[in-house]
């Protein structure tokens, strides 16, 4: 779903800020529900195993590490895309 051009720059700075909460509210509320899951669920996840871990030590170990990296990265890409999409400079490209 493309929007036409935005001609004036408070209205692609009002767009770009409006995107860019967006996505930093869903990123922290996946951050927060892993986080709370883990500690929350941890008596209930140590009943399964991985490779002879239980899930609780494994996700607290290294899981939500992994998925705090795979948030930053995603957020950073995404924001990059942001930029070029809604710069006034057509020299980046879209």
């Amino acid at each position: 779903m493309t929007s036409p051009p935005l001609k004036t720059a408070p209205a692609r700075r009002a767009l770009h800020w409006q995107r860019t909460r967006r996505l930093t509210v869903c990123l922290l509320a996946v951050w927060f529900a892993l986080t709370f899951g883990v500690i929350f669920f941890a008596r209930e996840l140590a009943g399964l195993t991985v490779f002879g871990w239980p899930v609780s030590f494994y996700m607290a170990a290294q899981g939500t590490i992994l998925v705090y990296v795979i948030i930053i990265g995603l957020y950073a890409w995404r924001m990059r895309h942001l930029d070029k999409q809604l710069s006034g400079d057509d020299s980046h490209g879209a």
